[in-house]
Protein backbone atom coordinates (compact mmCIF):
# COMPACT_ATOMS: atom_id res chain seq x y z
CA UNK A 1 0.00 0.00 0.00
CA UNK A 2 1.38 3.77 -1.14
CA UNK A 3 1.88 6.08 1.48
CA UNK A 4 -0.94 9.00 1.63
CA UNK A 5 1.55 11.35 3.00
CA UNK A 6 5.19 11.85 1.81
CA UNK A 7 7.96 14.10 1.35
CA UNK A 8 6.71 15.67 -1.83
CA UNK A 9 3.29 16.21 -1.04
CA UNK A 10 3.59 17.44 2.74
CA UNK A 11 4.54 20.49 4.02
CA UNK A 12 6.14 20.86 7.79
CA UNK A 13 5.94 23.76 10.13
CA UNK A 14 9.15 22.76 12.89
CA UNK A 15 11.11 24.36 15.42
CA UNK A 16 14.05 22.07 15.60
CA UNK A 17 16.97 22.55 18.05
CA UNK A 18 19.71 20.74 19.91
CA UNK A 19 22.19 20.92 22.52
CA UNK A 20 25.72 19.18 20.80
CA UNK A 21 28.36 17.74 22.75
CA UNK A 22 31.74 16.43 21.17
CA UNK A 23 35.30 15.44 22.77
CA UNK A 24 38.75 16.23 21.53
CA UNK A 25 41.06 13.74 21.42
CA UNK A 26 43.86 16.68 22.45
CA UNK A 27 43.37 20.46 23.16
CA UNK A 28 41.20 21.65 20.54
CA UNK A 29 41.96 24.68 18.00
CA UNK A 30 41.14 28.32 19.11
CA UNK A 31 37.14 29.05 17.83
CA UNK A 32 38.83 31.87 15.45
CA UNK A 33 40.90 29.30 13.17
CA UNK A 34 37.40 27.48 11.85
CA UNK A 35 34.54 28.40 13.68
CA UNK A 36 32.86 30.60 10.93
CA UNK A 37 33.81 28.48 8.12
CA UNK A 38 31.84 25.43 10.03
CA UNK A 39 29.11 27.50 10.30
CA UNK A 40 28.61 27.88 6.67
CA UNK A 41 30.00 24.25 5.67
CA UNK A 42 27.05 23.26 7.99
CA UNK A 43 24.27 24.87 6.33
CA UNK A 44 24.61 22.72 3.27
CA UNK A 45 23.74 20.10 5.50
CA UNK A 46 20.57 21.41 6.71
CA UNK A 47 22.54 22.43 10.15
CA UNK A 48 22.87 25.99 11.32
CA UNK A 49 25.60 26.78 13.93
CA UNK A 50 23.27 29.34 16.98
CA UNK A 51 25.89 29.05 19.72
CA UNK A 52 29.35 27.41 20.72
CA UNK A 53 31.32 27.17 24.02
CA UNK A 54 34.20 25.42 25.05
CA UNK A 55 34.02 24.59 29.04
CA UNK A 56 36.97 23.07 28.70
CA UNK A 57 40.42 22.48 25.96
CA UNK A 58 39.06 19.09 24.50
CA UNK A 59 35.33 19.81 25.00
CA UNK A 60 33.22 22.17 22.44
CA UNK A 61 29.08 22.78 22.79
CA UNK A 62 27.02 24.28 20.49
CA UNK A 63 23.59 24.80 19.96
CA UNK A 64 21.87 24.29 16.85
CA UNK A 65 19.18 23.98 15.11
CA UNK A 66 18.19 21.64 12.15
CA UNK A 67 15.41 20.95 9.63
CA UNK A 68 13.13 17.56 9.43
CA UNK A 69 15.29 15.85 7.45
CA UNK A 70 18.42 16.02 9.67
CA UNK A 71 18.22 12.62 12.77
CA UNK A 72 20.42 13.44 15.42
CA UNK A 73 22.38 11.29 14.49
CA UNK A 74 23.34 13.35 10.86
CA UNK A 75 23.44 16.41 12.82
CA UNK A 76 26.44 15.14 14.62
CA UNK A 77 27.95 14.17 12.30
CA UNK A 78 27.70 17.45 9.96
CA UNK A 79 29.44 18.70 12.71
CA UNK A 80 32.16 16.72 13.47
CA UNK A 81 32.69 15.61 9.89
CA UNK A 82 33.20 19.18 8.57
CA UNK A 83 35.15 20.10 11.61
CA UNK A 84 37.13 17.54 11.15
CA UNK A 85 37.89 18.32 7.46
CA UNK A 86 38.76 22.43 8.19
CA UNK A 87 41.04 21.22 10.94
CA UNK A 88 42.63 18.09 9.32
CA UNK A 89 46.11 19.64 8.96
CA UNK A 90 46.53 20.54 12.21
CA UNK A 91 44.64 17.61 14.03
CA UNK A 92 44.32 14.57 12.17
CA UNK A 93 42.76 12.85 14.66
CA UNK A 94 40.81 15.58 16.56
CA UNK A 95 37.91 13.94 18.11
CA UNK A 96 37.07 10.72 19.92
CA UNK A 97 34.00 8.58 18.86
CA UNK A 98 31.46 9.44 21.73
CA UNK A 99 29.28 12.48 21.54
CA UNK A 100 26.12 13.93 23.42
CA UNK A 101 22.66 15.13 21.60
CA UNK A 102 19.95 16.50 23.45
CA UNK A 103 16.70 18.45 22.18
CA UNK A 104 15.97 21.33 23.34
CA UNK A 105 12.87 23.88 22.71
CA UNK A 106 10.88 27.06 23.57
CA UNK A 107 9.41 24.60 26.79
CA UNK A 108 11.02 21.82 28.83
CA UNK A 109 9.20 18.97 29.25
CA UNK A 110 6.98 20.12 32.38
CA UNK A 111 5.70 22.62 30.84
CA UNK A 112 5.14 20.98 27.77
CA UNK A 113 3.77 18.33 29.61
CA UNK A 114 1.12 20.14 31.23
CA UNK A 115 0.04 22.04 28.32
CA UNK A 116 -0.67 18.79 26.14
CA UNK A 117 -2.06 17.54 29.34
CA UNK A 118 -4.38 20.84 29.60
CA UNK A 119 -5.66 20.41 26.08
CA UNK A 120 -9.45 19.57 26.43
CA UNK A 121 -9.85 22.30 29.04
CA UNK A 122 -7.87 25.15 26.65
CA UNK A 123 -10.30 23.67 23.50
CA UNK A 124 -13.59 22.53 25.32
CA UNK A 125 -16.87 21.72 23.61
CA UNK A 126 -20.20 22.58 24.30
CA UNK A 127 -22.31 19.37 24.19
CA UNK A 128 -20.59 18.13 27.96
CA UNK A 129 -20.83 14.15 27.19
CA UNK A 130 -18.68 15.34 23.85
CA UNK A 131 -16.13 16.48 26.41
CA UNK A 132 -15.79 13.89 28.79
CA UNK A 133 -15.47 11.24 25.68
CA UNK A 134 -12.61 13.28 24.57
CA UNK A 135 -11.52 13.68 28.15
CA UNK A 136 -11.26 9.73 28.38
CA UNK A 137 -9.48 9.16 25.34
CA UNK A 138 -6.55 11.54 26.28
CA UNK A 139 -3.14 9.38 27.32
CA UNK A 140 -0.19 9.69 29.44
CA UNK A 141 2.18 6.83 30.93
CA UNK A 142 3.81 8.52 33.68
CA UNK A 143 6.26 5.62 33.45
CA UNK A 144 8.09 6.92 30.07
CA UNK A 145 10.30 9.62 31.47
CA UNK A 146 12.00 11.89 28.72
CA UNK A 147 14.29 13.48 30.68
CA UNK A 148 16.07 10.43 30.88
CA UNK A 149 19.33 9.83 29.01
CA UNK A 150 19.26 7.04 26.02
CA UNK A 151 22.27 5.24 24.21
CA UNK A 152 23.73 4.43 21.22
CA UNK A 153 26.70 2.59 20.32
CA UNK A 154 28.63 5.77 20.55
CA UNK A 155 26.11 8.52 21.94
CA UNK A 156 24.42 9.67 24.51
CA UNK A 157 21.19 10.89 23.59
CA UNK A 158 17.75 13.00 24.28
CA UNK A 159 15.35 12.95 20.66
CA UNK A 160 12.12 14.68 22.19
CA UNK A 161 9.47 15.64 20.00
CA UNK A 162 6.18 17.30 19.87
CA UNK A 163 4.38 16.19 16.72
CA UNK A 164 1.24 18.44 16.08
CA UNK A 165 -1.67 17.60 13.47
CA UNK A 166 -4.70 18.61 12.07
CA UNK A 167 -7.78 17.55 11.16
CA UNK A 168 -8.65 18.35 7.15
CA UNK A 169 -10.79 21.75 6.72
CA UNK A 170 -11.16 21.97 10.51
CA UNK A 171 -13.13 19.16 10.48
CA UNK A 172 -14.75 18.36 13.88
CA UNK A 173 -14.67 14.25 14.49
CA UNK A 174 -16.46 13.59 17.76
CA UNK A 175 -17.34 9.88 16.64
CA UNK A 176 -15.77 8.12 20.29
CA UNK A 177 -15.28 5.07 17.62
CA UNK A 178 -13.14 7.20 14.99
CA UNK A 179 -11.41 8.85 17.85
CA UNK A 180 -10.74 5.85 19.50
CA UNK A 181 -9.05 4.05 16.53
CA UNK A 182 -6.95 7.15 16.10
CA UNK A 183 -5.35 6.92 19.69
CA UNK A 184 -4.87 3.28 19.29
CA UNK A 185 -3.27 3.09 16.23
CA UNK A 186 -0.77 5.99 17.90
CA UNK A 187 -0.29 4.03 20.42
CA UNK A 188 0.40 0.78 18.32
CA UNK A 189 2.69 3.03 15.58
CA UNK A 190 4.97 4.39 18.43
CA UNK A 191 4.90 0.47 19.96
CA UNK A 192 6.02 -0.78 16.36
CA UNK A 193 9.17 1.51 16.10
CA UNK A 194 9.90 1.34 19.73
CA UNK A 195 9.65 4.76 20.32
CA UNK A 196 8.49 5.68 23.61
CA UNK A 197 4.96 7.76 23.64
CA UNK A 198 4.52 10.02 26.76
CA UNK A 199 1.07 11.79 25.41
CA UNK A 200 -1.50 12.17 23.23
CA UNK A 201 -3.63 14.90 23.76
CA UNK A 202 -7.00 13.99 21.56
CA UNK A 203 -9.15 16.89 20.58
CA UNK A 204 -11.96 16.82 18.06
CA UNK A 205 -10.22 18.72 15.74
CA UNK A 206 -6.46 18.81 15.71
CA UNK A 207 -4.00 16.15 18.19
CA UNK A 208 -0.49 16.48 19.99
CA UNK A 209 1.66 13.85 20.39
CA UNK A 210 5.20 13.84 22.64
CA UNK A 211 7.45 11.05 22.34
CA UNK A 212 11.20 10.11 21.65
CA UNK A 213 12.58 8.32 19.36
CA UNK A 214 15.70 6.84 17.92
CA UNK A 215 18.89 8.71 17.52
CA UNK A 216 18.96 8.01 13.79
CA UNK A 217 15.10 9.17 13.36
CA UNK A 218 14.65 12.31 11.87
CA UNK A 219 11.24 14.17 13.04
CA UNK A 220 9.99 14.34 9.56
CA UNK A 221 10.19 10.37 9.31
CA UNK A 222 8.48 10.13 12.49
CA UNK A 223 5.56 12.74 11.44
CA UNK A 224 4.72 11.29 7.88
CA UNK A 225 4.74 7.76 9.43
CA UNK A 226 2.51 8.72 12.05
CA UNK A 227 0.44 10.49 9.64
CA UNK A 228 0.51 7.37 7.16
CA UNK A 229 -0.38 5.04 10.14
CA UNK A 230 -3.44 7.40 11.25
CA UNK A 231 -4.84 7.45 7.65
CA UNK A 232 -4.60 3.67 7.63
CA UNK A 233 -6.62 3.24 10.47
CA UNK A 234 -9.35 5.61 8.65
CA UNK A 235 -9.19 3.32 5.45
CA UNK A 236 -6.55 5.53 3.89
CA UNK A 237 -8.56 8.59 4.09
CA UNK A 238 -6.47 12.08 4.49
CA UNK A 239 -8.38 12.83 7.69
CA UNK A 240 -5.89 15.45 8.55
CA UNK A 241 -3.87 18.10 6.46
CA UNK A 242 -0.91 17.27 4.69
CA UNK A 243 1.20 19.36 7.21
CA UNK A 244 2.26 18.72 10.44
CA UNK A 245 4.33 20.78 12.83
CA UNK A 246 7.27 19.24 14.61
CA UNK A 247 9.42 20.27 17.44
CA UNK A 248 11.63 19.65 19.75
CA UNK A 249 12.15 19.30 23.91
CA UNK A 250 14.02 18.59 26.20
CA UNK A 251 15.12 18.82 30.04
CA UNK A 252 15.85 22.36 29.57
CA UNK A 253 15.06 24.93 27.46
CA UNK A 254 16.81 27.15 24.26
CA UNK A 255 16.83 30.40 27.16
CA UNK A 256 18.40 27.91 29.64
CA UNK A 257 21.10 26.62 27.21
CA UNK A 258 21.77 29.53 25.80
CA UNK A 259 22.77 31.01 29.15
CA UNK A 260 25.00 28.30 29.78
CA UNK A 261 26.42 28.87 27.03
CA UNK A 262 27.44 32.21 27.09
Amino acid sequence: MQPLYTLDNTTAAYQLNWSVALFGTVKLPPAANWLNELKAATVNDGVRILEYHAPSPNVAQFLVSSKPANAPSDIVRSVKGRWQYLIRDDVPKAFRRNYSISSVGEANSQVLQSYVAQQPQRHPMADARVQERIRVLQFHDPGVELHRDQFSSHGRFIHNLQIVLENESGWNEIRHEVLGRSRQMIIDAVAKHAWRLARIGLLSNHLHILLAADVRESPGSVALSLMNNLAYAQAMKPVFRFSYYAGTFGTYDRSAIRRRLQ
